[in-house]
């Protein structure tokens, strides 16, 4: 995304704030169907192979 925004001032910054609210707006459409347990487990499982 960055790289799409590379000639904006601050194209990392540009990038956090297109890419941050359209994650919401998907973790809030998907709470109903996957339900909050799966959510914060899935979750957990990516925070966790990531470190």
């Amino acid at each position: 995304m960055a790289i799409l925004l590379a000639g904006a001032p601050d194209p990392d910054q540009a990038a956090h704030a297109l890419l941050a609210p359209l994650a919401a707006d998907h973790v809030a459409a998907l709470l109903p169907e996957l339900g909050e347990q799966r959510m914060r487990a899935g979750l957990l499982r990516l925070a966790r192979s990531t470190g």
